[in-house]
């Protein structure tokens, strides 16, 4: 059992002050000779929404595909393709911050093999039980994970990727918690699953995330339309961030606008359908990042 679980299992319910509390107690009191820190291009919180408007058929599509992700020869090449050779890669839940749950810890990625052992683990991972949506706790849990790991992992480059399907109606303000993350350095991309045959299908789920969730320098939206399209979207979108390849931005910035800073322009040229990367930037829901809705007053709504 790691560190994170045993603090989830011991003390939940949690507040993210308390977890953070846990986390550097863990660290601190632990008796083992400390490991040599790692270096990796990369560090990589995946952040994945598991909220009552996500069913057991979603999630399962949600973890295959991320799991396939990993094991597609284009995004192993693009981790070796770095300048040390290897990424670091951390899976979370969420939904309401007293329900968000660690699910695996951070695993060091550099060939196949390596590769293969995480998509193992996240086919294996089961969902973590959920109501609302928090996108805010999200981003407080995936910096927790990414700040106090600094001692035995270092990257230059620090990104959280956020996956769901709603809006922000939970936890801390949106905004206020998007722009302290971004001041700290870090990366925030967003995979928004907008499935009309899902249950909870918002409409124009990637204008809100490109205005309200994705920030940072290189950020952007891949909109996903169906959920049996995540594995190809999360595979897209995993070469784009570990390559660091902002070619499709910066066509996107030459072709055509949409509200301003949005743009949309296809990722890489694909058999089936090309998933389409957006451009963080103010929209409708840039003065309002915070969507009443999902579960309230022991009742459910969309998301």
């Amino acid at each position: 059992m790691t560190a994170s679980q045993r603090v989830k299992t011991s003390c939940h319910p949690l507040r993210l002050a308390q977890i953070a509390g846990s986390i550097i107690a863990l660290l601190a009191c632990s008796s083992a000779a400390p490991a040599a820190q790692q270096q990796v291009d990369v560090k990589l919180v995946l952040a994945t929404d598991v909220s009552r408007s996500i069913d057991d058929d979603e999630a399962r599509l949600e973890r295959e595909g991320t799991a396939e992700a990993f094991l597609s020869p284009d995004v192993i090449k693009a981790i070796q393709n770095g300048a040390l050779g290897k990424i670091a890669v951390a899976l979370l839940d969420f939904s309401s911050p007293d329900d968000n749950k660690i699910v695996i810890d951070w695993q060091i990625v550099h060939d196949r093999a390596s590769a293969a052992a995480l998509a193992g683990l996240i086919r294996n991972a089961p969902r973590t039980p959920g109501r609302r949506t928090s996108i805010s706790s999200a981003l407080e849990l995936g910096s927790l994970l990414l700040e106090t790991s600094e001692k035995d992992i270092m990257a230059t480059r620090r990104i959280i990727d956020v996956s769901g399907d709603g809006p922000n109606n939970d936890g801390n303000p949106m905004r206020e918690v998007h722009d302290k993350i971004i001041a700290q350095g870090i990366v925030v991309n967003g995979l928004p699953v907008m499935d009309d045959n899902g249950n909870g299908y918002f409409p124009d789920l990637d204008k809100y995330y490109a205005a309200c969730v994705a920030g940072g320098r290189g950020s952007f939206v891949v909109p996903v339309h169906s959920f049996r399209d995540f594995g190809l979207a999360m595979r897209h979108k995993l070469i784009l961030e570990i390559s660091r390849d902002e070619t499709p931005t910066r066509q996107a910035q030459n072709s055509a606008s949409i509200s301003g800073l949005l743009y949309r322009v296809a990722a890489q040229p694909s058999a089936g359908q090309e998933p389409q990367v957006m451009r963080p930037g103010n929209n409708e829901f840039s003065k309002e990042c915070d969507i009443a809705g999902g579960f309230f007053g022991g009742g459910f709504g969309r998301f």
